[in-house]
């Protein structure tokens, strides 16, 4: 069973990069000037920005009340403030607390849930 779930992990992540991967940066106009003057120089820098976003919504999910048992991956996108949910969750409130604990977190401007329900007792 924890193989099962490792394996749909592992896939989920691999879709949602390729996805994210395959995404063109948005037009000037399509961003405000805020987020225009931090954008990272390098690839380097958006990846390191990338991952300090997801991090620090990871650490405030782990930390929500009714998430721990909840297996969620974060994808974070510092330079528009997206962020991303995948994984799996036991209850359908499990998605809302997420939802808007990561909408909380100082950079988020908007967060897409890709959480699955995971079935009782299979």
């Amino acid at each position: 069973m924890n193989s099962r779930k490792w394996l749909a992990g592992i896939a989920i992540t691999a879709l949602l990069s390729t996805a994210a991967y395959a995404q063109t940066a948005a037009s000037g106009a399509d961003t405000d000037a805020a987020t225009t003057s931090q954008a990272p120089t390098s690839k380097k820098d958006a990846r390191a920005a990338n991952r300090a976003l997801s991090k620090r919504v990871k650490q405030t999910l782990y930390k929500t009340k009714g998430l721990q048992t909840a297996d969620i991956v974060v994808f974070g996108k510092a330079a528009t403030g997206q962020v991303t949910l995948a994984g799996f969750i036991e209850t359908e409130d499990q998605e809302k607390i997420a939802t808007a604990a990561a909408a909380k977190v100082q950079g988020v401007t908007s967060v897409t849930s890709k959480l699955t329900l995971q079935e009782q007792g299979g």
